[in-house]
């Protein structure tokens, strides 16, 4: 398996590659999922995808946003410029661009991503006919849903397996969107989901706290599963992320992925919200207290010693603490304050840090951030085993033959003079052509006289050397290809005239009646579509926007049956009849998109009339076990669960259930 590590800049981008990255993935300014962070953009981009390369390390670039009509040509020209800088692959969730480059550009590689919701095979399937090479899947897909692709698919699957986890399923959460205006699915998220929460029922507060706030994904201890399940590529979350977090999350899935003991602590350092394996067992063990890094656990607070300005923090702790360190302290779960530790004095049991801040004694201390190892870590390089054949001739030109990835480059110089005295030896040439940051010369001399050339001109000889063997590496990877105009596209028009109703308690105007229930049963439908006819309406089925295998069956048993349409959510739901509307949940954004599905759609959301036709968030977890407790035999589920926002703003949780639950936050 593959390690894909993020890259949010250069440092992280070099970084990663130096401790084991077989791929990295990273964003431009531009078009990219992750707006909040300094990245890339096209002009810094061919140094970034340059240097991987010289290391046999695969770039994919994010452009994983929703493009309205509008900026469709300018993200396609993106992309092209990309690929003819030697970009290996697009990490792409909006299905018009996808259908662009799978039609005009064949030969560019695409991956799609997370935020389309791809979870089962049934989404794949759809996605092989544009050539997707690749499918990073929704941190939600159970191992037998991956293993049920893998039989069915050649398809590579990309997993995430370590970094922030996402409550809401990705490409459904529009809370942000709603909040603040700020579209998730445009790289804008503003993270409501960690705030705190009241969760509410009939007025009473249940619990309070960080309810929305998932812990971080660490999967290092399954990765057998995920191999024999049959994933490619292993990816690890954190772009935004210090190059700290990068490098030591690389290294430790890479010694992981080599059968090499995995340090937990060195990840915890890196960043950790508290861990969890997601929805590996069960539904989903997710929440934390907490909603920032936690780092590892280092000490108790043992005496204080206030003075008139300074005041003395005495920790005790078996643990080592550099000067530069950053320490947090607790009182149980709550986070008191963050101090860098600048003045540390050893004492008998642990530390003496001398601070401005009061501190109590009995608070839990932990260490975020080890200054000495983090920059011991970010020295460490990595360097290309070359071999280089010289041919150092009296009265013939220098010449180097750098074999390199199974390729022999040659580069000649000028014509060398026999030495009258003091010739350089062997070793001088040797130790000369070690010195460089990204090549270790193994070096082999095919002829050898005792020459005489200055050791200036060496250098400079050395220097063209590897300039074009560097160069060589990255042209290899260099594309030519041209942009073509866009193809003018045929207007689909939005469904309209609905109404969404949730019991069969109903009698409306609209033309539709699309069905949205809490539970899917064959004879609740069939009932459903029969009232509907009475009426002389049109009967729409709302399908869940996740749904197993066994789910999958039952709603195209339920479709076969009752004759009703579909309100298509998902990727999976496109094959169960041809009697479908493109639901909110698919995120049409723009006229290509809606015209790859030709079908009337709903809009969850656009930049000219903001409409929410969709939950704001979608829980694959049990908020209900989580925080009232119970388990699925005896589920403490009821109606009039809300969460309640320090602003007010009430979220009302709701359900569907099919093989297990899927729960909502409404309005």
């Amino acid at each position: 398996m593959k390690i894909l590590s993020p890259a949010g800049n250069m440092e992280s981008l070099i970084t990663a590659v130096y401790h084991g990255a077989d791929e990295v993935y990273l964003g431009i300014n531009d078009f990219n999922a992750r707006n909040n962070i300094d990245g890339f953009t096209l002009d810094t981009l061919e140094s970034a995808v340059d240097f991987a390369h010289i290391y046999n390390v695969k770039v994919f670039l994010a452009i994983n946003i929703l493009f309205t009509s509008d900026e469709l040509e300018k993200a396609v020209s993106t992309v092209i410029t990309a690929y003819n800088l030697g970009v290996d692959a697009f990490i792409i969730q909006d299905l018009g661009l996808i259908n662009i480059l799978s039609t005009d550009y064949p030969e560019i590689e695409i991956h799609a991503s997370t935020q389309m919701g791809i979870h089962n095979y049934e989404g794949v399937k759809y996605l092989e006919q544009f050539g997707v090479k690749r499918v990073v899947l929704s941190r939600e897909t159970p191992l037998n849903e991956i293993k049920r692709i893998r039989k069915n698919s050649n398809i590579e699957i990309e997993y995430f397996v370590q970094g922030a986890l996402c409550v809401s399923f990705s490409g459904n959460c529009y809370l942000s969107s709603k909040l603040f205006n700020e579209s998730g699915n445009r790289g804008r998220c503003k993270q409501p989901c960690r705030l705190p929460y009241k969760l509410k029922k009939d007025g009473k507060i249940i619990k309070d706290g960080y309810l929305l706030s998932a812990k971080d994904f660490n999967l290092s201890d399954r990765l057998n599963d995920l191999e024999q399940a049959g994933v490619d590529s292993l990816k690890i979350e954190g772009r935004a992320r210090r190059p700290f977090y990068v490098a030591t999350a690389t290294r430790e899935y890479k010694n992981a992925v080599l059968g090499k003991t995995v340090n937990q602590e060195n990840l915890k350092l890196g960043f950790n919200r508290n861990y969890t394996q997601g929805y590996f067992n069960g539904n989903g063990e997710i929440i934390s207290s907490i909603q920032s890094h936690i780092g590892v656990y280092f000490g108790t607070v043992c005496r204080v010693v206030n003075g008139k300005k300074f005041n003395e923090i005495y920790i005790e702790s078996k643990n080592n603490l550099s000067p530069k360190s950053v320490l947090k302290f607790y009182d149980g779960d709550k986070e008191i304050t963050t101090l860098t530790a600048y003045d540390v004095k050893p004492t008998k049991n642990g530390y003496a840090i001398t601070t401005t801040q009061k501190l109590e004694q009995g608070l839990a201390v932990r260490l975020i951030l080890d200054y000495q190892k983090e920059q011991e870590t970010l020295k460490e390089t990595l360097k290309k085993d070359i071999k280089v054949y010289l041919t150092v001739k009296a009265g013939d030109t220098f010449i180097a033959n750098v074999e390199v990835d199974d390729e022999i480059i040659t580069v000649t110089g000028e014509k060398l003079e026999k030495a009258q005295k003091q010739p350089l030896s062997k070793q001088d040439f040797i130790d000369n052509f070690n010195k460089h940051q990204t090549f270790n010369a193994d070096v082999f001399f095919i002829d050898f006289d005792d020459v005489f050339i200055l050791k200036s001109q060496l250098n400079a000889f050395r220097r063209t050397v590897y300039q074009t063997v560097e160069h060589t590496l990255a042209s290899k990877h260099k594309k030519n290809i041209i942009l073509k105009p866009l193809k003018k596209q045929k207007t689909v028009k939005e469904f309209t005239d609905y109404k969404f109703v949730n019991s069969l308690d109903f009698n409306i105007l609209e033309k539709n009646v699309v069905y949205s229930p809490e539970t899917y049963t064959l004879e609740d439908i069939t009932a459903f579509t029969k009232k509907v006819k009475e009426q002389n309406k049109n009967a729409y089925l709302d399908l869940p926007n996740f749904a197993t295998e066994t789910d999958v069956k039952l709603l195209k048993e339920i479709v076969s049956k009752t004759g009703v349409g579909v309100i298509a959510n998902n990727y999976y739901a496109l094959d169960i009849t041809d009697n479908l509307i493109i639901g909110a949940g698919l995120n049409v954004y723009n006229d290509i998109t809606a015209n790859v599905f030709n079908k009337p759609y709903i809009l969850a959301e656009n930049n000219d009339n903001q409409q929410y036709q969709f939950p704001y968030m979608t829980l694959k977890h049990c908020p209900i076990k989580s925080h009232v407790g119970g388990n699925c035999k005896h589920c403490k589920y009821i109606g009039g669960y809300e969460y309640v926002m320090e602003s007010g703003k009430t979220l009302k949780l709701k359900r569907k259930k099919l093989s297990d639950c899927t729960f909502y936050l409404t309005d």
